[in-house]
């Protein structure tokens, strides 16, 4: 499972804390406009209570009325919610909206003394009472307790309705908040981007160096890689100087041991002859990859068909006299991640190979490994229609000075120095049979670090 990215793990590690903090405070607004609504609710009834004291009369005999003319018309429409009460002590009142709706028993309060109670399970009203005192005209007191009820349901409703509205805002919130984090994540991480991309530019050899202009954060990164180019530079630059003197040094010696050849004669010179052709073949090889093999992780993509259409052209003219048919498949716009020189090496020695060997076809096929890589790698597969390899001498064959068939001229060293070269950049050789009836040879080259 591929790793996420910082812009993603940031969004992921804030929603939880984004959600967590939108939820506490919908939970303490909500509560807090539940008290706000009851406290409210007290107030109203209150202002009931009062209405109703407006609206009684008592006579000198202690009966009681009530004018039904309230300022609020709920009190007169039956199962309106609001419900008003007048308890005496031989007897009630009850407000016309009340008909037909079983209020529950009410207890009674004292002259001068209030009394709110919210709703329950067991009672389904918020009511607020008041005990009065009624002095009669024959200085006597009837005592009195004004109560005023309203249905829970409609308070509950009040509620739903804004902590309905409430969630849905902070949902708005939360989804503006994500957003604003996406956004704020581009902004933050795209220079971040942009050292990816400029790395992957220099990687690929597009680039020598990352560009100026970073944020400030970001500075001391680009000057720290830009120093390791340049001194990765600097030192493959003293490394081929110094190999190139070392090669310089080794013609002078070479020269003088190929001149004193004639001095020998015969069968001594030729064999010392081969010695030589042999040592300046190695030299040159090991000065060539020891030069180049710092180079790989900054190398520029070589195209392969080009390198491999030049090798064919060349050694179709020099088997001309054999007509030797060559086939190429390869993958479009397949690249080799390394150094020219080490992909002519490789090639040019499974191919000379072939063509040596190969009675009159040749066959060479590639494409890419792992595609999706920023560096990919790399499988070639050469066959011929030739004698083939016994798979007792093919372990041989990777050893310096063993060719296949000792009537071909050669110095058995090319299978041997693709078997270096493909150890260098950390693939492998196979040796086996080709479907054309002779042997076939598969070089695979992994992805570059």
């Amino acid at each position: 499972m591929p790793s996420l990215s910082l812009r993603s793990r940031a969004v992921l590690a804030a929603v939880p804390v984004l959600v967590l903090a939108l939820g506490l405070v919908g939970l303490a607004v909500d509560a807090a406009n539940y008290r706000g609504t009851v406290s409210a609710t007290q107030l109203r009834l209150e202002s009931y209570v009062y209405t109703v004291l407006a609206a009684m009369e008592v006579d000198e005999t202690g009966a009681l009325s009530v004018d039904a003319d309230f300022a609020d018309p709920r009190l007169l429409q039956p199962g309106s919610g609001l419900y008003a009460q007048v308890q005496g002590e031989s007897e009630a009142w009850l407000s016309a909206s009340a008909l037909g709706v079983g209020l529950p028993e009410l207890p009674r309060t004292a002259a001068g003394q209030s009394a709110f109670r919210e709703a329950s399970d067991s009672n389904p009203f918020f009511m607020y009472q008041y005990g009065v005192g009624w002095q009669r005209e024959d200085g006597g007191i009837s005592p009195f307790t004004v109560s005023v009820l309203l249905d829970a349901a409609e308070v509950d409703a009040q509620a739903r309705a804004f902590r309905l509205g409430l969630w849905r805002a902070l949902a708005l919130a939360g989804a503006i908040l994500v957003l604003a984090q996406l956004a704020i994540g581009y902004l933050v991480f795209r220079p971040l981007r942009r050292v990816a991309q400029d790395v992957a530019a220099v990687e690929s050899g597009a680039a020598e160096r990352l560009d100026a202009g970073y944020p400030r954060e970001l500075e001391p990164l680009a000057r720290n890689v830009n120093r390791l180019l340049d001194t990765e530079q600097s030192n493959q630059a003293r490394i081929r100087g110094a190999l190139d003197s070392l090669a310089h040094s080794l013609k002078t010696p070479l020269a003088v041991l190929q001149a004193g050849l004639p001095l020998h004669g015969g069968k001594a010179e030729a064999s010392m002859q081969n010695a030589l052709d042999e040592m300046q073949h190695l030299i040159a090889t090991r000065l060539e990859h020891a030069g180049g093999s710092a180079r790989r992780t900054l190398a520029a993509p070589v195209p392969v068909e080009p390198q491999i259409r030049r090798i064919l052209d060349s050694l179709h003219k020099v088997h001309s006299h054999r007509m030797i048919e060559s086939r190429l498949t390869l993958e479009d716009d397949l690249q080799f991640y390394g150094e020219q020189r080490d992909l002519l090496e490789l090639a040019g020695n499974l191919l000379d190979n072939a063509f040596k060997y190969g009675a009159a076809r040749v066959q060479l096929s590639g494409g890419a490994i792992e595609p999706d890589k920023a560096r990919p790698g790399l499988w070639l597969k050469v066959e011929d229609d030739g004698p083939g390899i016994a798979p007792d001498r093919r372990e041989s064959l990777l050893q310096r000075g063993v060719r296949g068939d000792e009537r071909v001229e050669g110095h058995g060293l090319g299978l041997a120095l693709v078997q270096e070269l493909v150890d260098a950049y950390g693939g492998e050789l196979k040796i086996g049979d080709s479907p054309l009836g002779g042997a076939m040879v598969e070089i695979r080259i992994p992805p570059a670090l």
